[in-house]
């Protein structure tokens, strides 16, 4: 099951500011958590995609017990998921048997899960007992229900420095985020940012989510001329739409990206376009360029279609060699 654009979004978020994302989403003051990395889980196999890694499970110590070490399996869902208990206990069997929070070989996480769900609203609870039977199973998801948030709210815990400014792009899927008030407010928060990036992430994703709840244009109104050009996500988008060609593109990506495509189509043709894209996101997302044997299956292919796949799935893997393996 491959990421669609908003949780891939929620993810980069989660990994800008983990300890203030972290705070966020479990309620904690910083003082209450210590942020100690994401796991590595490329050796848990999540028992419903096999495929599949997390790559969003926290290893954090709680302060006030000794610093008793937990993983924190976090999923994101653009609408919720009715499996979403079934997957979690699958996530959580394979973390509990692979991961070790030392190399002690008795040693165990403490382990939680959390949802944060942008539309919709979900429960992945379970309190399931047979009190004759002497039977209690009791699953207790940490679950966010972006749409139930109050914009207003979220605003001022930011304000008050409570909350991380990476909160900041979900606010526009929360509610009274069609307010222009709210989305004035909003941008003073964000323009306070000192680091360029992050302030350029925070409005491309912004816009991008805005889009997927029909605020789109309010959005992008108060947003116009927001600098993008550092955004990860803006400039994926761009690359999508460039090579498709057409209007797919999410929020700021759409409107640049299909120009872009149709003006350079038009010039030198759609394939050598895609091939460009192509290699360009790879370069940027890999750290090198593609090899030369992997150069020239790139220029093997000859349907704009497969240039168009591998782009989009170029944003999954982690190198050249697993999105072009060699036989």
């Amino acid at each position: 099951m491959p990421l669609n654009p908003f949780d891939k979004s929620s993810r980069l978020l989660a990994k800008l500011d983990a300890p203030g994302f972290l705070g966020w989403l479990l309620g904690l003051p910083p003082e209450s958590l210590v942020f100690r990395g994401w796991l590595d889980t490329r050796g848990v196999p999540f028992a419903t995609h096999p495929d599949q890694t997390g790559d969003t499970v926290a290893h954090l110590k709680n302060p006030a017990e000794n610093g008793m070490p937990w993983a924190i399996i976090i999923e994101f869902q653009t609408t919720p998921d009715p499996d979403m208990l079934s997957r979690l206990l699958g996530y959580m069997s394979g973390v509990l048997e692979k991961l070790r929070p030392d190399p002690e070989k008795k040693s165990r996480f403490e382990i939680g899960t959390a949802v944060v769900n942008l539309t919709g609203i979900g429960n992945a609870s379970r309190n399931m007992s047979w009190l004759a039977a002497e039977l209690v199973t009791q699953i207790k998801v940490k679950e966010r229900n972006l749409e139930r948030e109050s914009a207003d709210e979220t605003l001022a815990g930011i304000e008050s420095g409570r909350w991380s400014r990476c909160v900041l792009p979900w606010i526009p899927l929360m509610a009274g985020a069609d307010n222009p008030d709210t989305v004035d407010r909003w941008k003073r928060l964000a323009e306070s940012e000192p680091n360029s990036r992050l302030k350029a992430e925070y409005g491309a994703i912004a816009q991008q989510f805005a889009a997927r709840v029909k605020r789109k244009e309010l959005w992008q109104e108060k947003l116009k001329g927001w600098n993008v050009e550092e955004s990860t996500v803006a400039n994926e988008w761009v690359a999508i739409g460039e090579a498709r060609g057409e209007a797919r593109g999410v929020a700021v990506g759409e409107a640049r990206g299909v120009a872009l495509g149709e003006a350079r189509g038009k010039v030198a043709g759609g394939l050598q376009i895609a091939r460009e894209n192509l290699i360009e996101v790879g370069t940027k997302r890999f750290g090198s360029e593609p090899l030369e044997s992997q150069q020239t299956t790139l220029k093997a292919i000859a349907d704009p279609a497969m240039l168009t796949q591998l782009l989009v799935r170029s944003l999954d893997v982690a190198s050249w060699e697993e999105l072009l393996p060699t036989a």
